[in-house]
């Protein structure tokens, strides 16, 4: 531990006297998720993707999470190798990844993922195909077509349109090693052996330098494994030789042109990459020496390399490539890991305090006076920074033989310097480095020797009108020493009983802060934020958490107090965060996005706060509300920063550690992004990939895929501090905090349209309007969509209509029926009882007159009259019978009606049916005038035909009853077939009957008959 110090302290001394360039990298390596510890390329896509090229797979990094990609044999949907050389994008957004065992291979994100990667690799079987697999470099002319640098096949040229390789410009060197644009179609090629090759791209002119032919022969760059053009015109070649070449614009690129000498302090090596960030400094990576870096504005040469027991060095010195992002950020790759600089946290300058006794050296105060000399009080004495020398000197403070820890300075507005310490507090003298007890300390059993304490606060006030020095022995409660009366009052002053007195309700008070208006204030541990009022009652006021009030303090223990220009105070507290004290309303405002956890506090000339917060430095801008984190990758291995920040008349900012401080000027340190973009980057049913539909504006599902994944990413690399939130609108009913997790699972959507939302920010809780969105439209089974729901509807009110109808159909039909028997019994029982009640009076008036034939002739046609009614009765009963709605029914009845009267006539009867299953009548009126139809017809034959035979043939075909009747009697004169309405000749009343019933049955009647031939009656029935 002490050899490490030292080693720190001697090389940031040798550092600030060279005004040397020191950056601090972080590493990234396999254990956060790389492929691979070996990096071969960098890049960064438009999306803002960082892309490594590795030994073993290409890797795509957001600044947390890793996204692989690896060549699989007999696999052709992959990358055609894994050992990646280079990578390069074209203005189309197309990834061209450069390998040493496949060729290349064609990377779109936006295709369906099976065809993302196409595989160009050499085929012997294929004159067309690429000529060979080891590919080193890849670059694109101005017509669209690409370079590329092979191993032994010359600078294959491939035309993306046609996906045809060709070798314009054969001879020569075959091993490619870099290439570089010029200018006018000029491309610059760096070969092994023979140095540069010029082709113009578009001509297809070549030259070359044949004197490097002569492999004996001095000439500079003979073989060139870079090429770089910076933003002045100059070309940067690395070479075999050991050596960097420069052509400047005054001496430009041209074969056969001597090269400048490269700056002086360049080391000899092989340098493979070149690089230039924003402030006109030119990173070199060499095979075996690191980086090298040249500043072009002050002529320095800056050599970083691997130092093994200083954290932030360079993870290894043989650098393969060296990349500056969009946002200046350099990405280094070794053959040990990856390493990263980020030039927003340049402006952070740690300082290592110099080697003492103890180990661990904790930092409590600063203080610059007017010479600009940094006073630092510290567990081990005083530290001074000369503002000349940046040399650290130590003085240590002794008292009575003790070492002082000193904890706080104080200047009066006398010019009096005081320290408080763990001891006392004591006047400084600073020409002298010793220190003078105040009057009568030894007195007050307090503050004569502090047990286990040290002052942590000291303010100049006034208590019952004597000036006196306030301060906070921590654990003590408070103190003041009467300038006056030259004494201390403290708690164990019994006359003043300063703690009942004041109200002073806490032992812990961490800050004793006087606002412009004299107002004193104090930041306790337990009670809150505390009010001095001189003329209260109690003096001493205090504001503490409240459950009930949301407009007191976020937490009761408060670090640190900070007065804004109109009065207002800033409060951080230790638990609750920050908070805003409008003094005039008496409320407290908390600042959500801010951090729980907070000490010091201050402020800058733009109003913007600063606070140590969880051992790193925060800001929050009260203009924009935004709130910021930097996270200074050189306190990750240490305890961080704790305590207060001290703010110089400069504006210049300190904060302290263990055995460092650090210093930063806010006006030259950039914002952080506090959104970054957010690019959808796959989506997948039951983790199957659809990544190419997040290309579409609108996602349409059907009904069984509504279990998905969304995956995104923002890609940001200041830091770990990037969370989500997102929101799918129709499913959630707020944002959804995701906090560093990039996707997002659904399952059993119901159909609909959604909106899926997302947006991140580089703190917690940062309320950020911009998100990106996507529409996820779900269709519902067609038994759950809106038509079929109409068309239910409508078929149930069709139904239901019909059926009104049948309904009412029926009820007309069964009225007709009744009307109809109604009718029958009127006509047919009327006139029948009519007719009887006559004979009867006519049998009774031949009964008196003793007419005994004329009465039996009456009487029989009584009976006859009587029987035939009973017989018409019957069958209007049988007619209405529901039993009887079958075709059997009536070829029964007709049998038992036909059979007994041909027996008594000697008629042959026959009856011939068949019915195939099919015996139902719909209607009664059907069956009713079917039968009667038939059984007038029979009865007609019976009675008048005089036939020998009768038969009878009853069939249904189809959905029609077809009878015949036919007989062999005399038969009569036929002129007409009867179809609906029936009309003849022939008269009689059975055959009118039969007529009127068959026109109301709709029935095709058809009667034949000649005389001496029988008669034959056909009759077609539509039952349905």
């Amino acid at each position: 531990m002490h050899i490490r110090f030292f080693l720190i302290g001697i090389l940031l001394c040798h550092t600030v006297l060279a005004q040397r360039f020191d950056p601090y990298f972080t590493k990234i390596g396999t254990e956060k998720g790389l492929s691979h510890k070996k990096i071969n390329c960098i890049l960064q896509d438009k999306r803002g993707f960082m892309w490594f090229g590795t030994e073993d797979g290409l890797n795509r990094y957001d600044g947390r999470y890793f996204t692989v990609f690896r060549s699989e044999p007999k696999i052709a949907y992959g990358l055609s190798g894994n050992i990646i050389t280079d990578l390069y994008e074209d203005k189309s957004g197309l990834l061209w990844i450069a390998t040493k065992d496949g060729g290349i291979t064609r990377y779109d994100y936006r295709l369906p993922p099976l065809r993302q990667f196409k595989q160009f690799k050499h085929d012997r079987n294929n004159p067309k195909s690429i000529a060979e697999n080891g590919i080193n470099k890849i670059t694109e002319d101005a017509q669209g077509n690409l370079w590329l640098a092979s191993s032994d096949s010359y600078a294959l040229r491939f035309n993306k349109k046609t996906e045809k390789f060709d070798v314009p410009v054969p001879g020569g060197a075959k091993w490619i090693l870099s290439f570089a644009k010029g200018d006018k179609d000029i491309l610059w090629v760096g070969r092994a052996g023979v140095g540069l090759l010029k082709i113009n791209t578009k001509t297809l002119m070549a030259r070359e330098d044949r004197r490097y032919y002569n492999l004996y022969g001095s000439l500079a760059h003979s073989a060139v494994p870079a090429i770089y053009k910076d933003k002045t015109g100059t070309f940067w070649l690395g070479s075999w030789d050991n050596k960097v070449y420069n052509y400047s614009p005054s001496n430009p690129l041209d074969l056969g042109v001597t090269p400048e000498n490269a700056p002086a302090g360049i080391p000899a090596d092989e340098f493979v990459s070149f690089a230039e960030d924003n402030k006109g400094q030119v990173w070199m990576a060499g095979k075996n020496t690191g980086l090298t870096v040249y500043n072009r504005f002050t002529h320095q040469v800056y050599n970083l390399r691997h130092h093994p027991f200083i954290e932030g060095t360079l993870t290894n010195d043989h650098a393969n490539v060296v990349y500056i992002d969009h946002k200046g950020v350099v990405w280094v790759g070794t053959d040990n890991g990856l390493n990263k600089y980020n030039p927003l946290f340049s402006p952070f300058v740690r300082y290592w305090l110099p080697k003492t006794s103890s180990n661990n050296i904790v930092v409590y105060d600063f203080y610059k006076d007017a010479g600009k000399k940094l006073w630092i009080g510290t567990s081990e004495g005083i530290f001074t920074k000369d503002p000349e020398s940046n040399l650290l000197e130590h003085r240590e403070v002794k008292y009575k033989g003790l070492k002082l820890a000193v904890t706080k300075f104080f200047i009066d507005k006398d010019n009096t310097f005081y320290i408080g310490t763990d001891y006392t507090l004591f006047q400084y003298h600073p020409e002298s480095n010793t220190v003078t007890e105040l009057p009568h300390t030894e007195d007050d059993p307090v503050m004569s020797k502090l047990f286990s304490s040290r002052i942590v606060s000291i303010v100049r006030d006034t208590i019952d009108k004597h000036p006196v020095l306030l301060v906070s022995p921590y654990g003590h409660h408070v103190a003041y020493y009467d300038l006056q009366d030259s004494k201390w009052i403290s708690r164990a002053d019994p006359q003043k009983n300063i703690i009942a007195r004041f109200n002073i309700k806490d032992n812990l008070i961490r800050k004793i802060y006087k606002d412009r208006k004299g107002d004193v204030w104090l930041a306790t541990n337990k009670f809150g934020l505390g009010s001095w009022q001189r003329n209260g009652n109690p003096p001493i006021k205090y504001f503490s958490t409240d459950i009930k009030n949301r407009y007191s303090v976020s937490g009761d223990n408060v670090q640190d107090i900070l007065e804004n220009k109109k009065g207002d105070l800033w409060v951080s507290t230790y638990g609750g965060g920050l908070n805003f004290f409008n003094r005039k309303r008496g409320e407290f405002t908390h600042i959500s996005s801010s951090s729980n956890l907070i000490e010091g506090l201050t402020s800058d000339s733009n109003n913007n706060l600063w606070m140590i917060c969880n051992g790193q430095v925060h800001k929050y801008d009260t203009g924009t509300k935004i709130y910021s984190s930097y996270e200074l990758p050189f306190l990750q291995s240490s305890e961080g920063l704790r305590g207060f920040i001290y703010n110089d008349k400069q504006g210049h900012m300190y904060a302290a550690g263990i055995n460092y401080f650090i210093s930063f000027d806010p006006e030259k340190i950039d914002g952080i992004t506090t959104s970054p973009e957010v690019f959808f980057t796959d989506f997948k049913i039951f983790n199957k990939s659809f990544s190419h539909w997040l290309n579409q504006k609108t996602i349409v599902l059907n009904y069984s895929q509504n279990f998905f994944s969304i995956e995104f990413s923002a890609p940001e690399y200041t830091g770990e501090n990037v969370t989500y939130s997102y929101m799918l609108e129709g499913a959630d009913r707020s944002w959804i905090r995701a906090g560093k997790h990039n996707f997002a699972n659904y399952s059993n959507l119901s159909g609909g349209k959604y909106r899926f939302k997302v947006k991140a920010s580089n703190w917690k809780e940062d309320d950020l309007s911009n998100y990106k969105s996507i529409v996820i439209i779900i269709n519902p089974p067609f038994w759950l969509r809106w038509w079929f729901s109409v068309l239910m509807i409508f078929i149930t009110c069709t139904i239901a209509y019909f059926f009104y109808q049948y309904r009412v159909n029926n009820l007309l039909e069964q009225q007709a029926i009744r009307n109809g028997i109604a009718q029958d019994l009127h006509d047919q029982i009327g006139s029948t009882l009519s007719s009887i009640s006559v004979y009867s009076e006519v049998a009774r008036i031949y009964q008196g007159q003793e007419k005994a034939n004329q009465l039996n002739n009456i009487l029989e046609t009584i009976s006859v009259t009587a029987n035939e009614m009973i017989n018409d009765m019957a069958d209007i009963v049988w007619a209405i019978n529901p039993k009887n709605d079958n075709l059997i029914s009536i070829i029964s009845r007709i049998e038992s009606y036909a059979r007994p009267l041909c027996n008594v006539k000697n008629i042959n009867f026959s009856f011939k049916h068949s019915l195939k299953g099919q015996e139902n009548i719909a209607t009664t009126w059907i069956r009713k005038n079917l039968y009667l139809i038939l059984k007038e017809t029979i009865n007609n034959a019976i009675k008048h035909s005089e036939c020998k035979n009768l038969e009878v043939e009853l069939k249904v075909v189809n959905d029609t009853i077809e009878v015949l009747i036919k007989d062999d009697g005399i038969g009569f004169v036929s002129d007409a077939d009867y179809s609906g309405d029936v009309t003849g000749s022939m008269g009689g009343n059975g055959m009118n009957n039969i007529r009127l019933r068959a026109e109301e049955l709709k029935a095709k009647l058809s009667i034949s008959s000649r005389p001496g031939s029988g008669t034959v009656v056909q009759l077609l029935v539509r039952i349905k």
